[in-house]
């Protein structure tokens, strides 16, 4: 064999590629040259590979890499062709059309690119692709839909939708709660009236999103409370327990939605003053309300909690006063004992020295009428003698 650019005869030849060059021009003669011969080769670890690469029935050249390699290409065409199969039946089931098929399946396929499926079921990851294509086209379809197909948890599926949305940066629009109103309005059965209550319910809707009730809420808990509005406003009687069937959700939720809708002024409108009028003004959140009414509540007790402990001090001056003035008065009465005291030991005294004073002159006296006495008789006697 011989080159075609240079006529140079010296081939190389590479067995385990299949390729031969020319070693002078470099020319590449032949390439995925296909043998029918198997042959065994070592790998770092000392492993023994098979060299060389199967080529199938519908291909027209092998591809190059080894066995294994090959086998990885394999399996994620399978995976591929499973999540096609699995797209069609979900996709058929909600009577979705072609083209969210595809678009779904380019989101699939982002997925396995970036290695989602590893531990996460196929189903799961497909519906999450599916509802994905369905919020970005706003359409009807909820979540729960998805999980009631595949029979799954409809938590697992919407923290396998997050995590994808995440996974592949994706902004998605906020769900409008009107989307479900005609689906919803339909499936309660109001008969030639549903037009009428749809319409009002979305007017309910508007005015909800007007004064923040919609933000940060599920919107099937909104659907919930503006059909079950409307409905009253055309005189049907349909339960809560009705309409929780029909939307699916909690009965504390729809109670939640109706009392916040209580508290805003068009909640105060009669039907005809809500259906003829719209109020400019927007109220507070509730989130919002409840936190001052919160921080009212803490205040007023704080206030309360002050008056009293004003009252308990006011109540301690006073009870401090009044033991003060018993205690001064418990010390004057002592006092006045004491002087009391004093002035009978003092008069006592006075009377003991009157009494002595008395006794002495007394025994003066008695002392000087013996002496007077005595005197007189002896100046008797003497003037008796010397006569």
């Amino acid at each position: 064999m011989s080159c075609r650019q240079c006529g140079e005869s010296i081939i190389e030849f590479d067995s385990t590629q299949g390729n031969s060059v020319c070693t002078n021009c470099g020319t590449v003669i032949e390439e995925n040259t296909i043998v029918s011969e198997v042959t065994f080769g070592e790998s770092a670890s000392g492993a023994a590979i098979l060299q060389g690469s199967y080529v199938a029935a519908d291909k027209g050249r092998a591809a190059i890499g080894s066995y294994r390699r090959q086998n990885a290409l394999e399996s994620r065409e399978k995976t591929i062709a499973e999540g096609r199969q699995r797209i069609q039946s979900i996709a058929t089931a909600l009577r979705l059309s072609e083209r969210f098929m595809e678009a779904a399946q380019r989101y699939f396929n982002l997925a396995i690119a970036n290695n989602f499926l590893q531990g996460r079921k196929t189903q799961n990851v497909v519906a999450a692709c599916l509802y994905i294509v369905c919020r970005m086209e706003k359409t009807s379809h909820m979540l729960i839909d998805f999980s009631d197909i595949l029979q799954t948890n409809v938590f697992t599926l919407g923290s396998t939708f997050l995590k994808l949305a995440r996974e592949l940066h994706l902004n998605l629009p906020l769900v409008d709660p009107s989307l479900y109103i005609s689906r919803f309005a339909a499936m309660l059965e109001f008969g030639d009236k549903t037009h009428a209550v749809a319409a009002d319910a979305m007017r309910l809707v508007q005015r909800m999103d007007r004064d923040w009730i919609q933000t940060g809420r599920r919107p099937a808990g909104i659907c919930g409370a503006c059909l079950l509005i409307a409905a009253r406003m055309h005189n049907f009687r349909r339960t809560q327990r009705e309409i929780i069937q029909v939307v699916k959700i909690a009965e504390i939720t729809l109670r939640k939605r109706l009392d916040e809708f209580k508290e805003t002024p068009s909640g105060n409108l009669s039907v005809s003053d809500f259906q003829n009028l719209w109020l400019e003004e927007a109220c507070d959140p509730p989130a919002f309300k409840r936190a001052r009414k919160k921080h009212q509540d803490v205040t007023e007790e704080d206030q309360e909690e002050d008056e009293q402990e004003q009252r308990m001090s006011v109540g301690g001056q006073k009870v401090d006063i009044k033991e003060g003035m018993m205690k001064k008065e418990e010390s004057s009465s002592d006092n006045e004992e004491e002087t009391l005291a004093a002035e009978m030991n003092e008069y006592l005294h006075g009377e003991q020295l009157l009494g002595l004073a008395k006794d002495i002159n007394g025994i003066y006296s008695t002392i000087t009428v013996h002496f007077l006495d005595y005197h007189i008789k002896s100046t008797r006697f003497v003037s008796e003698r010397y006569r």
